[in-house]
């Protein structure tokens, strides 16, 4: 008969606790696992994605206010008549003046917003610049998979350049890190798209400001036009 004690069951659970401590750290302070990275980037892509969306709704809705300032101009215009509007003298150079300048500010501004509503990215690569892609777009996507680089098999234009029977065989051979580098590279293109498109977004806006201003002053000068005349 051994004379071995028994090991303690509180010693067995603290050691299992200490365990299960050690690898939620380790887990926690190390590199994501590779499930865990693909996770991350898909939200991040998906969130630049809902931002694009976000930007051209505030682009369109830009585009409805300008489009009542011009009308209200529109309706001064041609339906004030020599009654409303001076057309000679100082007064008449005045508001000559101030339509020419709302109407030039309305063209550029316009452009501004085709600029935040234009169509970018072509390729699932990170741009240089300006939400395009400096690489060749004739640049065939690879018809195997290699360890840590993107295998090009999620965006549109690079899947449609396979035939069905080669992209569904480069899936069968996918590895979890070609995903999660091509995602990095997607995100990297999508948040490019957004920094352009939030920054043509933001003069838009300052122009239905001055515009909503130019109009203003119009109408004031109007006003004081008919109250000295």
């Amino acid at each position: 008969m051994s004379d071995t004690p028994a090991p303690d069951p509180l010693d067995d659970k603290d050691l299992k606790r200490r365990e299960k401590e050690a690898r939620r750290l380790e887990s926690e302070n190390g590199p994501l696992e590779p499930s865990f990275r693909y996770k991350a980037l898909l939200n991040a892509v998906e969130a630049g994605q809902d931002l694009i969306e976000l930007a051209d709704r505030k682009a369109r809705f830009a585009l409805v206010i300008i489009s009542v300032l011009n009308a209200v101009a529109l309706v001064l215009v041609v339906r004030g008549g020599d009654a409303i509007i001076p057309r000679e003298g100082v007064w008449g150079r005045v508001m000559l003046f101030e339509l020419t300048v709302y109407v030039a500010v309305t063209v550029y501004y316009i452009f501004q917003a085709i600029e935040a509503l234009r169509p970018r990215g072509t390729a699932s690569r990170a741009p240089a610049g300006n939400g395009a892609d400096t690489r060749a777009q004739s640049s065939t996507p690879p018809s195997h998979p290699t360890p840590g680089e993107s295998a090009r098999v999620l965006f549109h234009s690079d899947v449609v350049q396979r035939d069905p029977a080669t992209y569904r065989g480069l899936w069968a051979e996918l590895r979890m890190d070609n995903l999660n580098v091509e995602l990095a590279d997607q995100l990297h293109t999508v948040s490019r798209i957004n920094q352009t498109k939030y920054a043509a977004l933001a003069r838009l806006y300052v122009g239905v400001q001055l515009m909503t201003g130019l109009l203003t002053v119009t109408l004031v000068t109007l006003g004081i036009y008919h109250i000295t005349r």
